[in-house]
């Protein structure tokens, strides 16, 4: 683990907790203050440098050096993710095996749009159901839905069915809320 410019490690000094610690460096008789691990299998196992001397074994120390292919690539992925296992994201089962989105973040059907980044209403999205719509930006195209459920459900046409009428009000209703809704975020012909 160590290189050529790392020190010499006298392995003659004891390690007696109770007195202070000799520098374990080759010849150097300096208070060894500063710990470092023997090797990447003992890495609680450890010999003790003065300041001098740690530097210099910190920079020569490699924690891969040795590990190639496999063991190599093992050694990354754990160190990648603390050493914890990781799972895949959304893999917890709910009640009803869907995944839930308290922000709307994933709801892409549920935006605007005329403005990408709101999110539709509740009333929103229930007016471009009434209009039997997916929500569009094109004002154009929502005025030709309505005009075609218009003439659909028009009480005249239906020889004046009470049903009709009220499907003709909600469809108005939700004409309305959805032409203000892109009027807000680009201008609509006028109607």
């Amino acid at each position: 683990m160590r290189r050529a410019n790392a020190p010499e490690i006298n392995k003659d000094i004891p390690q007696d907790d109770s007195l202070p610690r000799q520098c374990a460096a080759e010849g150097c008789v300096q208070e060894g203050t500063y710990p470092a691990p023997r090797s990447r299998d003992a890495l609680r196992d450890y010999i003790w440098f003065c300041l001098d001397h740690i530097r210099a074994y910190n920079k020569s120390w490699n924690y891969y050096e040795g590990l190639q292919g496999a063991a190599l690539e093992a050694e990354i992925r754990r160190a990648t993710t603390w050493e914890r296992p990781s799972w895949k994201f959304a893999t917890g089962q709910l009640s009803d095996g869907a995944f839930t989105d308290p922000l709307n973040l994933f709801d892409f059907d549920k935006r605007d749009p005329a403005k990408p980044g709101r999110i539709l209403s509740p009333e929103e999205r229930a007016a471009w159901a009434t209009l039997k719509m997916d929500p569009v930006a094109d004002f154009d195209s929502v005025k030709k839905q309505y005009k075609a459920l218009v003439k659909e459900t028009h009480p005249d046409k239906n020889g004046g069915d009470v049903g009709a009428e009220e499907r003709l009000k909600e469809i108005n209703l939700a004409f309305s809320l959805i032409r203000k809704s892109l009027a807000n975020g680009s201008k609509p012909a006028a109607v």
